[in-house]
């Protein structure tokens, strides 16, 4: 077996083919291959990454070890800052906690209850239980004790009371910090957030507020109360409620007594999962919480010695990552060292974060299945608490190895310390060099003068660190990004801009690289963000590289409208039902001119949909021209958070539904904005805005004021975006001689059969002998038998199956997609695939598949682009993938070195234009480097 290892500072990638670390079981999963990465980000924590390719799919693993032997260390459960019942995404757990930048990693925690926004199990954080666990049989918990040893167990009974000093009443308490108030004991402090629950809660609730072990309040069905610092709050419903009333009154001294198993005294961290999946070192039969299939995952492992705690994810329920079951996720485990281990919350909560070597911020180093994070309600976090020392490493970061002459490249600097910490390194004070190729330094900028392929090396206080680059020229196509900006005034926009070359390489380019034509008012380049004027103007900006352009359709600012001023009263009230309470006139709390209007509503007593409207005189409010959006002026009254709408009816009578705000959730005023419906037809009228509540259950009474309603309309653009006249042409589309005994041609098609006419055989005769002139030929998909008798030379079908054929200096390696993917097709081929290429030392490589290249995996696409990819760079062998087109025409992309050539079939129609239709492609192959013809099969006299 080979390995190809690239070293980096203390990043290790490792990329493997035939020998894999063992998971899962060898009956559940075939191995085709593995990279393996792993990164210190402190003395005591290890970062690895394991991307797994099987017959299954991919597994996609992350792993942190923690050293517990390492005294700079710990581990602490993550809680919203405002309160553990509220949850919040995990980058913003660790982003918003008070040791955010001591934090270097995190998972994702509990299973929790979403109606309820309360975690099953328990929470412990030195020695203090923030809340309880359910005590679920099903539901097991990660600890650590003050002795720093870890261990998982089911919490079996949690025991809170409260007693009454004055007449020794005891009142059991349920939890402490769940929402589970519904005929039961519930014990809130700090930790559950700032207020109780309230009648809002409940609409039968007691609460007792404790402060300093003394009753001062007992309240009946009133609103939350405010949780005191030093005390708590018991809230209780049903007959518990009954039994406070009854034995409990202001000034009473009371003592809370609180215990569990585990003793949460005795323990430094506790949070709460699912089933015990590995114990002893061995799988259970049955896990105490069943939650089957193949899921992303997140568990934690403790190694036999207690010395390591191992927190892993893995992906799934995409395209790509399959997921694993619980049972996988116990051997996954084994395999990396752990003899316990536990299941936490997976799906789309599973989730970790971590602060690579030299970095500032936490990045998400999986991928959430959602596509997003999700709001989950705890999760475990790694700090490294070490002073800072001095400098151990830097590392070497840009945002693309590739650059154009023409352009420069900016390389950033990060350092790091003896203790892993990032370090502040001003990458100007580097000692910048360059090999390979032929450039100069600005500082930390780099200007290439030649082509090729080159590493920028830089030292830094005795460090040194490298990086790769290439260098590249012939731009054909520029883009960037966004092609189209409607903006504010004074507003600003970060471009982006991408140049590819000839052989199809992409690269970003600085902003600076271009030369910038704006026109007058629009606004102006500064850094690689476009600042808009504060003129209401549109245009077309033209950005320039190496002769190349692209342009940016910009509009900055808006003509307005004012439709209503509400300095008269131009509306009446109406409202739904009819029953409703309220009113529309004229205020003098204005945010412009002198008056507002003021829309007043009472929803109380109504158990359905409610809504107060303005409506407007006659038809409404007129707009001649199709506005971009209308917005308005709203004063809201704090929290009331119904919808504002407006309803539009344009000039064939259909009505619109537009909405401002779909909560109106704030106090004081605030400027709201609509759009307008894309099939909208002007002239338009503005009929009426309204405030509706949809929601049965919600009732209130209060208001809101509205000012300067008013219509937007973009400028109109005077210019038009030039076509585009440049003409590329293929350097490799050329006619060339056969140089010497190793060159020869061959004729590629696509797949030829069901030839049922006469005019077929007329034509296939001619494409054989044809054939018959080269020194082989090539087909990508099904050839019929009576075509293939006509051919006497060597020639290649690609209908099925795999295999590899040499010819002269040059391979053809030919692979089956017939059923989407290779994968799909036969696995086996890619076990085939990667172990054949290792072995060619040919000049050039054909890649023929009867089917075009279309990976529902992306992952399989990358590993098949990037095995090809490797031969061009690192064997410098010319590569071609040919795979069949059932379009009219031939079809031939660059893609970073490598050209794709989709080849056109016979064409199977009984209306056949043999001066158009009928084509073929001639491949010379010169030591290597090949070009290529697209002839027609009959030319006109």
């Amino acid at each position: 077996m080979k390995k190809k290892k690239i070293v980096t500072g203390l990043l290790t990638v490792v990329l493997t083919f035939n020998t894999f670390i063992s998971f899962p079981s060898a009956d559940e999963f075939v191995d085709i291959y593995e990279e393996r990465a792993s990164e210190n980000i402190s003395k005591g924590v290890i970062h690895e990454k394991v991307l797994k390719f099987t017959n299954e799919g991919w597994l996609n693993i992350n792993v942190m070890r923690i050293n517990l032997e390492d005294k700079y260390t710990s581990l602490e459960v993550l809680t919203n800052a405002n309160g553990i019942s509220r949850g919040d995404s995990l980058t913003n757990l660790t982003s918003k906690n008070e040791s955010s930048d001591k934090i270097i990693g995190a998972i994702n925690g509990d299973f929790f209850d979403t109606n309820a926004m309360s975690t099953i199990g328990s929470i412990v954080n030195n020695g203090e239980l923030v809340t309880s666990s359910k005590a679920l049989p099903e539901f097991a918990s990660f600890n650590i004790d003050n002795n720093n040893i870890p261990f998982i167990d089911y919490w079996s009974t949690n025991k809170l009371t409260l007693r009454n000093n004055n007449n020794d009443s005891v009142l059991n308490i349920a939890h402490k910090n769940k929402s589970y108030v519904g005929n039961s004991v519930i014990l809130l402090d700090k930790n559950w957030g700032d207020f109780s629950f309230g009648n809002e809660k409940h609409g039968n609730i007691v609460e007792m507020v404790i402060l300093n072990n003394r009753v001062v309040d007992i309240r009946n069905n009133q609103k939350a109360v405010e949780i005191p610092e030093d005390g708590f709050v018991i809230a209780a419903t049903g007959s518990s409620k009954d039994y406070i009333l009854n034995n409990f009154s202001v000034n009473d001294s009371i003592a809370l007594e609180v215990s569990s198993d585990p003793d949460y005294e005795k323990l430094s961290l506790a949070i709460g999962g699912g089933a015990v999946i590995l114990k002893d070192g061995k799988i259970p039969d049955e896990f105490s919480l069943k939650v089957p299939g193949r899921n992303p995952r997140t568990s934690i492992g403790i190694s036999k010695d207690k010395k390591e705690i191992i927190l892993m994810t893995i992906d799934g329920r995409t395209s790509s990552y399959i997921g694993v079951t619980q049972k996988e996720l116990a051997e996954i485990l084994i395999d990396l060292g752990a003899y316990d281990g536990i299941n936490l919350d997976g799906g789309g909560s599973s989730e970790m974060v971590v602060k690579g070597l030299g970095k500032d911020n936490i990045d998400i180093a999986n991928n959430p299945s959602d596509g997003f994070e999700r709001s989950i309600m705890n999760g475990l976090a790694v700090l490294n608490n070490s002073p800072k020392a001095s400098l151990k490493g830097i590392n070497i970061q840009c945002e693309d190895d590739i650059v154009f002459l023409g352009a420069h490249r900016t390389f950033d600097l990060k350092g790091y310390d003896e203790n892993y910490n990032p370090l502040e390194v001003n990458p100007g004070d580097g000692d910048w060099t360059v090999s390979g190729v032929e450039g100069k330094f600005i500082d930390n900028k780099f200007i290439p003068e030649t082509t090729g392929n080159g590493t920028i090396e830089v030292s830094y206080n005795g460090k040194i660190a490298s990086i790769d680059i290439k260098v590249i020229d012939n731009p054909i196509e520029l883009s960037i990004s966004p092609s189209e900006m409607t903006l504010q005034k004074n507003s600003e926009v970060p471009l982006y801009v991408e140049a590819v070359n000839d052989d199809g390489y992409k690269s970003k380019i600085e902003v600076s690289d271009l030369q910038w034509t704006i026109p007058k008012n629009i606004g102006e380049i500064e850094g690689s963000t476009f600042v808009s004027s504060d003129k209401v103007a549109a245009g077309i900006i033209k950005g320039s590289f190496n002769g190349i352009d692209s342009y940016i359709k910009v509009s900055t600012g808006y003509h307005e409208q004012i439709l209503d001023d509400f300095e008269r009263q131009r509306g009446e009230f109406v409202s739904y039902p009819s029953t409703i309470k309220g009113a529309f006139y004229l205020s003098y709390n204005a945010k412009k001119g002198k008056r507002s209007g003021q829309l007043s509503y009472d929803f109380t007593n109504i158990d359905s949909s409610k809504a107060t409207y303005i409506v407007y005189n006659g038809k409404g409010l007129p707009l001649t021209e199709k506005p971009d959006k209308i917005g308005l002026w709203v004063y809201g009254d704090n929290g009331n958070s119904h919808w504002l709408r407006g309803k539009l009816i344009d000039s064939s009578g259909e009505s619109y539904n537009i909405t401002f705000a779909r909560n109106v959730d704030w106090k004081g005023w605030k400027f709201v904005e609509a759009s307008i419906p894309d099939n909208a037809v002007a002239p338009l009228n503005l009929e009426r805005l309204y405030l509706v509540e949809t929601e049965p259950t919600q009732e209130d009474y209060g208001q809101i004021y509205v000012d300067d309603l008013t219509a937007f309309y973009k400028p109109k653009f005077d210019g038009v975006i030039p076509d585009n006249d440049t003409v590329y042409s293929d350097k490799r589309n050329v006619e060339s001689e056969l140089k010497n005994e190793n060159s020869f041609r061959f004729l590629a098609h696509g797949s030829i059969s069901n030839l049922n006419t006469i005019l077929d055989r007329i034509v296939t005769n001619k494409i054989a002998s044809i054939a018959n002139t080269m020194d082989l030929s090539l087909y990508t998909n099904n050839v019929s038998e009576k075509f293939q008798e006509k051919l006497v030379d060597t020639h290649i079908v690609g209908d099925s199956g795999y295999s590899l054929t040499t010819f002269k200096n040059s391979s053809f390696i030919k692979l089956d997609n017939s059923k989407g993917s290779i994968r799909e097709t036969d696995y086996n081929q890619w076990i085939w695939l990667l172990n054949t290429v290792k072995d060619i030392d040919t000049k050039s490589l054909f890649v023929v598949l009867p089917n075009q290249l279309n990976f529902d995996d992306k992952l399989e696409e990358k590993l098949f682009f990037d095995t090809f990819k490797d031969l061009k760079e690192n064997k410098n062998m010319d590569v071609w993938i040919l795979s069949e087109n059932s379009n009219d025409d031939f079809q031939i992309k660059a893609i970073d070195g490598i050209r794709f050539v989709n080849l056109k079939s016979y064409p199977n129609t009984s209306h056949i234009d043999i001066y158009n239709d009928l084509k073929y492609m001639v491949f010379t192959v010169n030591d290597g480097y090949v070009t290529y013809e697209i002839k027609n099969m009959y030319e006109k006299e």
